[in-house]
């Protein structure tokens, strides 16, 4: 990755917007110190497949979400609501 310091890049801006829209990447640097990327834009699916690579996102099992399972009927008679309030109240914190 081409670096490029913090006064060049602000002398020749236009230049460097261009060559990232080109799809090259810069490190840009302040007093020879890295502080930032300057590249070209992402679209979504591309972030979600660099972290799927990098192992950070686990993919869907099922990626068809239009379709969901049936609701499980509660079997202890109470809400979930009311469930999560009183396991609340036992917490002795």
């Amino acid at each position: 990755m081409t670096k490029v310091g913090m006064r060049e890049l602000r002398h020749r801006l236009r230049d460097y917007l261009k060559r990232a829209e080109a799809g090259e990447a810069f490190e840009v640097t302040s007093f020879g110190r890295a502080v930032a990327r300057l590249g070209p834009p992402r679209n979504g699916h591309d972030t979600w497949a660099r972290l799927i690579e990098e192992g950070k996102l686990t993919p869907p099992m099922q990626p068809d979400t239009t379709v969901l399972p049936r609701a499980v009927p509660a079997t202890t008679g109470i809400t979930a609501t009311e469930a999560l309030l009183l396991e609340r109240r036992e917490d002795p914190r």
